[in-house]
């Protein structure tokens, strides 16, 4: 994933640990003072809200089983959604701008 500010140019990625702390979707480049905004790309939307749902279910059915194993496959399933991410990221997502700049701040 490209980490630059789309303005300046700036490599942001040394900053993404603070970032995901507080996790906004608009923020100000550290080098430009420029507001830029987080692109969240369609395919991320997709992992995260299946993940969320195939936790969810399996959640629900575990508890409605009374089933131990199904929590712990709960977990496992919450664990490789979480892994899937930085994986999409080093993989089909290697060139995708992770910031954008917002209109109001663009140059003509």
């Amino acid at each position: 994933m490209d980490f630059h500010c789309p303005l300046c140019r700036a490599d942001l990625g040394r900053s993404k640990l603070s970032r995901a702390v507080v996790s906004r979707l608009e923020i100000d480049c550290a080098r430009c003072g420029k507001t830029i905004r987080v692109n969240v790309h369609r395919a991320e939307r997709i992992v995260v809200l299946a993940n969320f749902g195939v936790i969810l279910a399996l959640a629900a059915l575990a508890y409605w089983m009374h089933s131990r194993e199904l929590m712990i496959v709960a977990f496992f399933a919450a664990m490789a959604g979480a892994a899937s991410l930085p994986l999409l990221e080093r993989t089909w997502l290697r060139t995708w701008p992770r910031y954008v700049a917002v209109e109001r701040d663009c140059p003509p």
